[in-house]
């Protein structure tokens, strides 16, 4: 990769392992590799703004010796991960409240396309063009984490159930990157295209940091 903050061309690869046992009464490993591929544009168009990144993420947490993990255990997908989706928005969710529960498996993919706009460069102005896809599942039930047992409704007595699909979602959408004095500044705009009927939307988005 030729440049960490707004990258033009190359292959970034990085991964984290969380092992969770030593000392404590959780017991489990979390994988999470993240890959990002940059394809200069330049000699098409004649300018280095425009950039297509191909990148893809990937998560999975094992429980050990029969662990039964807990929500804050679980991976989260939304927002900044699966655009056009709140944070945490997709996922397993409890049937009867709809909140988010995380889950076990995560994966995702994206694709993005850096342009130039029609204004001054000295402005550190570009738009952008996204699809991105993924998925979370593998929750399996509800832990309470006051007893790290099966939650149980108190009013009925039933544990309880989970909506819990594998079905791919998709957003798609645009948005400008705007390079200020304080920072990156991405402004976006996304369109769930695939969704559950649990899933929590977010068409418009602020966020901070890297161009992609």
């Amino acid at each position: 990769m030729d440049d960490d903050l707004s990258p033009t061309s190359g292959l970034l690869f990085y991964g984290t392992i969380d092992f969770a046992d030593a000392g404590g009464t959780a017991k489990y490993v979390r994988l999470s590799p993240d890959i990002s591929y940059y394809i200069p544009l330049e000699h098409v168009f004649g300018s280095k703004a425009w950039v297509l990144k191909f990148g893809a993420t990937g998560g999975d947490l094992i429980p050990i010796l029969g662990y039964q993990e807990n929500i804050v255990d679980r991976f989260f997908l939304g927002g900044d991960s699966l655009r056009g989706f709140a944070d945490g928005g997709v996922g397993p969710h409890d049937a009867d409240t709809q909140d988010s529960v995380g889950g076990r498996i995560m994966w995702t993919q994206t694709t993005e396309l850096h342009f130039p706009l029609p204004v001054s460069p000295d402005l550190g102005i570009s738009g952008f063009a996204f699809v991105d896809v993924g998925s979370l599942y593998g929750a399996r039930t509800l832990i309470d984490p006051a007893t790290h047992k099966p939650y149980v409704d108190p009013s009925n007595g039933v544990s309880e159930t989970l909506d819990d699909s594998t079905s791919p979602r998709v957003g798609a959408g645009i948005g400008v990157s705007w390079n200020t004095p304080f920072g990156l500044i991405n402004l976006s705009l996304a369109e769930p295209i695939v969704k559950q009927h649990a899933d929590q939307i977010q068409q418009f988005r602020v966020s901070f940091g890297t161009r992609f």
